[in-house]
């Protein structure tokens, strides 16, 4: 039994004698963490940047935009109301103008 304890006493004298060791040049192991860090992060943005879509993925966004379809009966509907109504008339014409208002 005094063996193991002897044996993990060496092992927790030579764990903190490896820390005090390498607590001096921590800084530097962080530094060079970080800046190998950046330069993945740097790199991984540059290759987003140039790659262009192909074909394919221009070709399938394409087709997946669909036409839109208003009911011609709506249409009529809405052209009548604005036919009727005055303040309905100024909206529609305030709308047509501008239209992100």
């Amino acid at each position: 039994m005094s063996n193991k304890t002897t044996k993990t006493k060496q092992n927790k004298q030579e764990i903190a004698s490896l820390f005090r060791a390498t607590k001096k040049y921590l800084w530097l192991f962080l530094l060079i963490f970080f800046i190998v860090i950046y330069i993945f992060v740097v790199f991984s943005i540059n290759s987003f940047l140039n790659k262009q879509p192909s074909q394919l993925m221009i070709s399938g966004d394409l087709k997946t935009t669909a036409q839109p379809n208003i009911n011609p009966r709506v249409v009529n509907k809405l052209k009548k109301l604005n036919n009727n109504s005055v303040s309905v008339h100024a909206l529609f014409n305030q709308s047509r103008n501008n239209p992100f208002q």
